[in-house]
């Protein structure tokens, strides 16, 4: 197994889980990059992004691009799939595998 893979796919995991612990389901990039951070779990803002994107295209999270002076915020909501996925319900290929509950 690929080492590096296995960490992307663990990191994202934590980003399902996180939003999941969420009472709305729901965070914006920098707080969910501070949350995946706070679980020993090294990220960075391009590095979320690209993680979000990813999730995206398999249907885990949905995102809304909010402007924010020359940028723009990302919120970020978690999908059915990807609520599935945080509890360890249903596979998602790129995403690490939550074992236990």
């Amino acid at each position: 197994m690929n080492v590096s893979r296995s960490i992307a796919e663990d990191r994202r995991l934590r980003v399902l889980m996180s939003l999941h612990e969420m009472a709305n389901h729901m965070l914006n990039e920098d707080v969910l990059t501070r949350a995946v951070i706070a679980t020993g779990r090294d990220t960075d803002h391009d590095l979320m992004r690209d993680d979000l994107t990813f999730l995206q295209a398999r249907g885990c999270v949905r995102v809304e691009k909010l402007p924010r002076g020359d940028d723009e915020l990302w919120k970020v909501v978690l999908t059915d799939r990807g609520q599935r996925a945080a509890q360890g319900e249903q596979t998602i290929q790129g995403v690490g595998r939550r074992l236990t509950s």
